[in-house]
């Protein structure tokens, strides 16, 4: 009798993880389907498939981001599993770690921020959740805040003069600022 070995969970990229990189382009026009304003959906295969999912949006008003995540959390039956949503603004890469660490640190209160779901279905083979098949779930809103969300004024990404740039690049080498 042959016998068979069943995929184990394994540090990334595992099996399910290389098969969420390729569901991903699946996923975008599902979801914009239900929530047209999603306008990326990307499960990093760091997060072990679908255990962590970032999510860019055109925010339209406030607590938007929070409607997304619920929105995520309960529309596809295989995303009652996911753990972490990270909510970004569509000006965020989604899939660049880059992009959504600095959405992160720089537009997120921890406790304002954050929404923490417990009690809640979570992966059998998530060895991490207290109790077989039940565990928590967190989201992360990563996106600009809008009146309503806080009270202070919202700065703005500064950008780059193009000029100023060309003129720091031509002359960099010649600087000698790293070496």
């Amino acid at each position: 009798m042959p016998s068979i070995i069943p995929p184990i969970p394994d540090v990334h990229p595992d099996e399910p993880a290389v098969l969420g990189v390729a569901l991903n382009e699946v996923f975008v026009p599902i979801l914009q389907k239900q929530f047209p304003e999603i306008v990326d959906f990307y499960l990093p295969p760091e997060g072990c498939s679908y255990r962590l999912a970032v999510v860019t949006m055109k925010k339209q008003y406030a607590g938007h981001a929070k409607r997304v995540m619920m929105g995520v959390w309960s529309f596809l039956r295989q995303f009652m599993y996911t753990k972490f949503v990270i909510v970004c603004d569509d000006d965020v890469n989604a899939r660049d770690w880059n992009d959504v660490i600095w959405a992160i640190t720089t537009r997120m209160d921890p406790a304002r921020d954050t929404v923490l779901v417990d009690n809640t279905p979570i992966d059998y083979l998530d060895f991490a959740s207290p109790v077989s098949g039940l565990g928590s779930k967190m989201g992360l809103d990563a996106t600009n805040k809008w009146p309503g969300e806080t009270q202070r004024e919202w700065g703005r990404p500064i950008v780059k003069d193009p000029e100023v740039t060309a003129r720091i690049d031509a002359i960099w080498d010649e600087l000698a600022i790293f070496k």
